[in-house]
C-alpha cells in the first residue's frame, strides 16, 4: 500500500494564515460595532471585535500570540479612522489588545493549555477574567479616551459602564461559539440527525414567534418594559438543555442581534423617555442571558457527563465476574445500598432483598471467624482489608469468600461508602488436595526443568562437555582455591588436526559424530576433579586442578595417545583423528585464566608448526 507523504507547510504560511483570518474577524467585528450596534444617540451597544482576539489567544499556543498584535492594531486603525482620529484609533487598539491578553493569560493560568468550554470551571474562569475583570479593566482605559474626546460634558461612569457591558457582551455572545466551533466542529456536524433539526427547527419558530409578540407589544407607547425581554430566555433554556453551550451562545447571540437591530431603528418604545436606560437594560438582560445560557449549557453537559460516567461504573460493576456490593458509612450499621447481577446469582438473594441490611446476615450467625472480626475492624477503623471468610448462600449451602474490601472517600477525605468485592473460593477448597497435589507436581517439574535450563547453560550442545562460560566460571574457583592453598593448577588447550578435512570428505554429521566420540574418550582420560570443555568447532580445553606442568604433559600424552590409537567407525566408514595439545601452568605462565589461555594457545601453535600429533609443556 502507497502512503500519501505528508506535506507540513512552512511556520510562516501557517502564521500568515493565521493573520490573515483573526485580521479580517476582526476587522469585520469592529465595523459592525462601530457601524451597526450604534445606537440612535451613539452608544455602542455591543462590541464584537475582542471575542474574536480572545477566541484566537485561547485556540493558538502562547509562542503564537506575537503574531495578533498587528493585525489587532491594523483591522482596528481601519475601522475606526472614518470616525475617530488616528490617535484614538490607536489607543483603542491598545486598550483592546491589554484587554484580551490580560483575560486570554489569566484563563490559561488557571484551565490549562487548551481551553475548551467543556466544563462549569472552565466556563467559570471564562466569565470571572473576560467578561468581569478584563472587560472591566479596559472600560477604565477606554472611557479616558472618550472623555477625551467629548470634553468637559462627559460623564466618566457612564461610558465606563457602557464600554464594559459593550466589551463583555461581546466576549460572552462569540468566543464560546467561535472556540467551540473550533474545538468541535467535526463531532458537531455528526450528531445533526433529522431529529435534532426539526427540534432545532421548533426553536427557532418559537423563539420567532416570541420575538414578534414583544415588539408589537413594546412598539406600543406605555405598552412595554425592558423586562419583557425576559419571555425570550425560555427558548434559551432550551436550547442550552437541548444543544448545549453551543446551543445556547447561538441562540443567544440571534437574540441580541435582533434586539441590538432593534434598538439601533429606534424601534424600542422607551427611546424616547430614557434611551440611555433602555440600552443599559437591553445589556444587562443580553448578558444576564447570556451568563445563565451558558451557565446551564455547562450543568447540563456536566450532568450528562456524569451520568455516563455512572452508567459506565455500573456497567463495569455488572460485568464483573466477581460479586460487588458497596455499602453507606455515613448511616447506622453500615447498610448494602447495591449489588451486582453477580451477586445475586452467586447468593441466592434478591436486589430488594438485600439493600439496607448489614453484610452479617450472609454469615447465617458464625460471626466468630477471623475474617469477620478483620471486616469489622477495618469498617471500625475506615480502613482497607482483604481476608478470608465462610459466607453462606440463602438455601444454606457454605461459599469460601475471599473479601476486598476498600473505602471510598469524598472531596474532604470523609468515607462515605465501603466497596465490597468477593470472590467464591469454594471449589477450590473443595479441591485443596488436587490442588496441592498439583502443584507438587508442578514444582518438581519446574525443578527438573530449572536443572536442565541450568546444565544446558553450562554444556555444550553438541558432545555434552562443559561450555565456554562454565569453563571460566569454574577456573576462576579453582584459581581462587589454588592461590589460597598455593596448590598448581594446569590448563590443556585442545585442537583436532585437519579436522576440516573430516567435514569436506565425510560430512558435517559425521563430523558432529567424530566430534562426540572425541570428547568422550578425552572424559574417560581425566580425572573426576578435570573439566572439559569444548571453546570452538574443533577447539577444547581442559581444566586440571592440583595439577603440575609435568603432570598436566602426563594427562595430555595419556590424551594424544589414546585419540591416536582410536578408530572411529561411523557408516561402515573409520575416520583415524589426531589432537595437538599446548599446556599451561599458573606461576610460571601467569597469574590468571586469561594468561594461561593465550600462553597454552601460543604453545598450542607451537605445536602445530612442529608437524602436529604432539604436545609442548614449554
Amino acid at each position: 500500500m502507497h502512503m500519501r507523504p505528508q506535506i507540513q507547510q512552512p511556520g510562516w504560511l501557517t502564521g500568515l494564515a493565521i493573520m490573515v483570518v483573526v485580521g479580517l474577524g476582526y476587522f469585520a467585528g469592529a465595523w459592525l460595532g462601530v457601524t451597526q450596534t450604534i445606537s440612535p444617540d451613539g452608544k455602542a451597544i455591543i462590541w464584537p471585535p475582542n471575542a474574536v482576539a480572545l477566541a484566537a489567544l485561547l485556540l493558538l499556543p502562547v509562542r503564537r500570540w506575537a503574531w495578533i498584535i498587528p493585525v489587532v492594531m491594523a483591522a482596528e486603525i481601519i475601522a475606526d479612522i472614518p470616525s475617530f482620529p488616528l490617535w484614538a484609533a490607536v489607543s483603542f487598539g491598545l486598550i483592546n489588545l491589554f484587554e484580551v491578553f490580560l483575560a486570554a493569560s489569566l484563563i490559561r493560568w488557571f484551565t490549562g493549555p487548551r481551553f475548551n468550554f467543556d466544563s462549569l470551571s472552565r466556563g467559570g474562569y471564562f466569565l470571572l477574567f473576560g467578561p468581569l475583570l478584563a472587560a472591566g479593566a479596559a472600560a477604565l482605559f477606554g472611557a479616558g479616551v472618550y472623555r477625551e474626546l467629548a470634553g468637559e460634558r462627559f460623564e466618566y461612569l457612564a461610558h465606563w459602564q457602557m464600554w464594559w457591558f459593550g466589551d463583555a457582551l461581546g466576549l460572552v455572545l462569540l468566543t464560546p461559539l467561535l472556540v467551540i466551533f473550533a474545538r468541535q466542529y467535526q463531532g458537531m456536524l455528526q450528531t445533526w440527525t433529522r431529529k435534532r433539526l426539526l427540534e432545532l427547527g421548533a426553536l427557532l419558530l418559537l423563539l420567532g414567534v416570541m420575538g414578534m409578540v414583544l415588539m408589537v407589544t413594546m412598539g406600543q407607547k406605555d405598552s412595554g418594559h425592558p423586562l419583557s425581554l425576559v419571555l425570550l430566555l425560555p427558548p434559551v433554556l432550551w436550547a442550552a438543555a437541548r444543544f448545549g453551550v453551543a446551543g445556547a451562545a447561538a441562540l443567544v447571540a440571534l437574540v441580541a442581534a435582533t434586539s441590538i437591530a432593534w434598538t439601533v431603528h429606534g424601534s424600542w418604545a422607551l427611546h424616547d423617555e430614557d434611551p440611555e436606560g433602555a440600552i443599559l437594560a437591553l445589556q444587562q438582560f443580553l448578558a444576564v442571558t447570556a451568563t445563565v445560557g451558558i451557565g446551564v449549557g455547562l450543568l447540563m453537559g456536566e450532568i450528562e457527563a456524569q451520568r455516563m460516567r455512572l452508567r459506565l461504573f455500573e456497567r463495569t460493576m455488572e460485568s464483573i465476574y466477581d460479586a460487588v456490593i458497596i455499602t453507606d458509612a455515613r448511616r447506622l450499621d453500615d447498610p448494602i445500598i447495591w449489588v451486582n447481577d453477580t451477586f445475586e446469582t452467586l447468593f441466592g438473594y434478591s436486589r430488594d432483598e438485600v439493600i439496607g441490611r448489614h453484610c452479617r446476615f450472609l454469615q447465617h450467625g458464625e460471626e466468630d471467624q477471623k475474617g469477620v472480626r478483620e471486616i469489622h475492624d477495618a469498617l471500625r477503623c475506615k480502613q482497607p482489608v482483604q481476608t478470608l471468610v465462610r459466607n453462606y448462600r440463602r438455601d444454606g449451602q457454605p461459599l469460601w469468600i475471599q473479601l476486598s474490601l476498600a473505602p471510598v472517600s469524598d472531596s474532604h477525605g470523609r468515607v462515605t461508602h465501603f466497596v465490597g468485592v468477593q470472590h467464591d473460593l469454594t471449589e477450590l477448597k473443595r479441591s485443596k488436595d488436587e490442588l496441592e497435589r498439583r502443584v507438587a507436581e508442578r514444582t518438581k517439574a519446574l525443578q527438573k526443568a530449572n536443572a536442565r535450563l541450568t546444565q544446558q547453560a553450562a554444556t555444550d550442545w553438541l558432545t555434552g562437555a562443559a561450555n565456554r562460560r562454565q569453563l571460566m566460571r569454574r577456573a576462576r574457583r579453582e584459581l581462587a582455591r589454588a592461590q589460597l592453598n598455593g596448590t598448581p593448577l594446569s590448563l590443556l588447550c585442545l585442537d583436532l588436526d585437519h579436522f576440516k578435512t573430516v567435514n569436506d570428505v565425510h560430512g558435517h554429521q559425521v563430523g558432529d559424530q567424530v566430534l562426540k566420540h572425541v570428547a568422550y574418550t578425552i572424559e574417560e582420560n581425566l580425572r573426576p576433579t578435570d573439566l572439559l570443555a569444548r571453546v570452538g568447532g574443533e577447539e577444547f580445553q581442559v581444566l586440571l586442578p592440583d595439577t603440575d606442568i609435568e603432570q598436566a604433559g602426563e594427562i595430555a600424552e595419556r590424551i594424544r595417545s589414546t585419540l591416536y590409537d582410536l578408530e572411529i567407525r561411523l557408516n561402515d566408514k573409520v575416520v583415524k583423528i589426531t589432537v595437538s595439545v599446548g599446556c599451561a601452568q599458573t606461576g610460571r605462565d601467569g597469574e590468571d585464566i586469561d594468561s594461561l589461555m593465550r600462553i597454552g594457545d601460543q604453545r598450542l601453535y607451537e605445536v602445530k608448526a612442529l608437524g602436529r600429533d604432539r604436545w609442548v609443556t614449554g
